[in-house]
């Protein structure tokens, strides 16, 4: 019997970067938590961004963030999982000599600290995801700072440009992950959205076999191979696709809202 449902967000439940979300998903969600299933929103956005995204319903829900360096309830706190400051700061520094048409940003349990507050990326994670950002003159120079995830950006070719010099240089050092076309995650190594999950299985007692995850994209591969139950929406990348057990109608048909739908009835029917 699943008793936890972890789901991606972007391009999994919504559009990359968007606060548009069909308010159906607050109606079954709450009746799924009224049935007792714990209900993950397991994201790589800020805690602020998935607490706006499903507002009518905040307080029921948990939470992992930024890409599975911190877990949390409405309240507070459970885990996080930071970064070493020589790490970041030295990805930062590449990121400045080597991808001069990227843009990047940091972090921490709260907020995240960016330089250039007109920039596309900056308006983009503040005004398109919510995000509380803060900005900041030289990011690299950044102190006293809980770090627990630094991202690069491109709008259209972040994965392409960092393959070949980025990615080789820090993949043994961090745990880095592909999150749709404009963004490359970087964790402290072996952080990833499963360890996250893993931490919450362990809090509440829980099996894999008691677990169901969503996803589209590669930072999801994890959690859904090693849950019991996993579904890509049709609209994800192959690999990801190729790495589940079911997949759903896309986004904009709300396949994953189709699904839940699903195990509501056969909580509420068993027979």
């Amino acid at each position: 019997m699943i008793k936890l449902i972890a789901t991606d967000v972007d391009g999994t439940l919504v559009k990359d970067g968007t606060l548009l979300i069909d308010p159906e998903y607050m109606t079954v969600v709450s009746r799924l938590v009224d049935q007792g299933i714990h209900f993950v929103v397991c994201s790589g956005r800020q805690f602020s961004s998935e607490q706006k995204l499903f507002a009518p319903i905040k307080d029921r829900l948990l939470y992992i963030s930024d890409g599975g360096t911190v877990v949390r309830t409405p309240e507070k706190i459970l885990k996080t999982y930071p970064m070493e400051t020589a790490l970041w700061k030295s990805m930062c520094r590449m990121v400045y000599d080597e991808l001069p048409s990227c843009n990047c940003f940091a972090a921490t349990p709260d907020y995240c600290l960016a330089e250039d507050a007109g920039s596309r990326m900056f308006h983009w994670l503040r005004d398109s995801y919510g995000f509380d950002v803060r900005e900041v003159p030289d990011l690299s120079k950044v102190e006293n700072e809980d770090i627990i995830k630094f991202t690069i950006y491109h709008p259209t070719s972040c994965e392409e440009l960092c393959s070949p010099n980025f990615i080789p240089a820090w993949k043994h050092q961090a745990k880095l992950a592909v999150a749709g076309k404009e963004w490359l995650d970087c964790n402290a190594r072996g952080v990833s959205k499963w360890t996250g999950l893993s931490f919450l299985m362990n809090y509440f007692g829980l099996t894999p076999d008691e677990v169901c995850c969503f996803g589209d994209n590669l930072n999801d591969i994890e959690m859904l191979q090693n849950a019991g139950e996993s579904y890509a929406v049709s609209n994800a990348r192959a690999e990801v696709i190729a790495s589940v057990k079911h997949t759903c109608p896309p986004y904009w048909e709300n396949g994953v809202l189709q699904v839940l739908k699903t195990f509501l009835k056969e909580t509420t029917n068993p027979f």
